[in-house]
């Protein structure tokens, strides 16, 4: 038996050619049983869709750094870039195994002149999970640190209209007081004086 070397990716699939120099390249799309080619097709979209929440939670991290200024829009956009990398890292997690297992079909009921007797993942399938574990981290990461962010600034803020309260009772006491005081002593200055008005006159 000669065995030959090939690498297969979601669009091609290109083996060693024997009797010439080069490889030998078919479509693995036209490789896949019929039955699989519909996974295979979805696995290609959530893969276009995988890349495209990437740029798009790219650009808004990078649209974060012009806002550096407003605390609050920056942690805005960095939420919402941590939703859509968390989206395409879970469409791209899909993808990856839809094609696994459609890969692992073919290898079991493909044409007979292209079923490998041996097979092991390459760099490319190592690199996607690895891209894939990366995003995630990345966006649970930014999440956490969202939410913390979020709950200490509420806490603050509560602590802070709390103590506003507490001074606005505060002054409305003095305030009574005073006033208070005030009324007492002007009482107590009106019945001093007109006792002397009262007094007995003498008589011409």
């Amino acid at each position: 038996f000669l065995f030959r070397r090939f690498h297969t990716g979601i669009w091609y699939s290109c083996e060693e050619n024997i009797h010439e120099a080069g490889e030998k390249c078919r479509s693995f799309i036209d490789l896949a049983p019929a039955s699989e080619r519909g996974v295979l097709w979805l696995s290609v979209v959530s893969e276009v869709l995988y890349i495209l929440l990437l740029v798009v939670g790219f650009s808004l991290m990078c649209l974060e750094l012009f806002h550096s200024s407003n605390v609050i829009d920056g942690l805005k956009l960095n939420a919402f870039a941590a939703v859509f990398t968390v989206l395409s890292g879970l469409l791209g997690m899909v993808a990856h195994m839809m094609y696994t297992q459609v890969f692992q079909i073919t290898v079991s009921l493909g044409p007979e002149d292209w079923r490998p007797h041996s097979w092991d993942y390459g760099w490319s399938f190592c690199m996607a999970w690895g891209s894939f574990t990366c995003c995630m981290a990345a966006s649970v990461t930014t999440l956490n640190s969202y939410t913390k962010t979020v709950i200490e600034f509420r806490h603050k803020r509560k602590l802070f209209e709390q103590g506003l309260r507490e001074e606005q009772n505060y002054l409305d006491q003095e305030a009574f007081h005073y006033f208070q005081d005030r009324s007492l002593q002007s009482i107590s200055g009106t019945v001093e004086v007109y006792p002397g008005h009262t007094g007995p006159r003498a008589g011409l």
